[in-house]
């Protein structure tokens, strides 16, 4: 079971030394960690922006950045990545879990927004069989975007 931790000190060399596989890399499924903690920081006026080491254990396993607007009683899931050694062993169907888990426990939010680059038929199959629909497409970034109700 995966346990979602604060990124700090303790976990920062670890969690931007995290990689996706090659072909996930050329395909730009996902941004590199640093840049996503950068942004944290460019955002961090907003207090909105959580990045979070993935944990199996000892093992730090993947990265999620959440995104919360409380105006649209949303969740965001901005970021998400396994690394490669780690993929295909049901970390990001549980990643995904634990953010709906989390949006459900704050009664402060209803919606679970989630998007992913066209082609990435992983995060596709995830996203669906976990309930979320599709709700449009952002040609910009080639990203489909998705939503769930956490209260349904």
């Amino acid at each position: 079971m995966i346990e979602l931790k604060e990124v700090t000190e303790e976990n920062f060399y670890e969690v931007i030394q995290l990689k996706v596989s090659d072909d996930q890399e050329k395909s730009r499924f996902v941004a590199p960690n640093v840049r996503s903690l950068a942004e944290c920081w460019l955002y961090r006026k907003n207090e909105d922006v959580f990045p979070y080491a993935v944990y199996n254990g000892d093992e730090v396993v993947g990265f999620l950045l959440l995104d919360l607007d409380a105006e649209e009683s949303e969740y965001m899931i901005w970021r998400m990545m396994v690394d490669a050694k780690y993929q295909g062993k049901g970390y990001g169907r549980q990643i995904v879990e634990a953010v709906m888990e989390m949006a459900r426990n704050d009664e402060d939010y209803d919606v679970l927004i989630a998007d992913y680059v066209d082609g990435n038929a992983v995060m596709k199959y995830v996203l669906e069989s976990l309930g979320f629909e599709r709700t449009g497409f952002d040609e910009e970034y080639n990203e489909v975007l998705m939503k769930l109700d956490v209260r349904k």
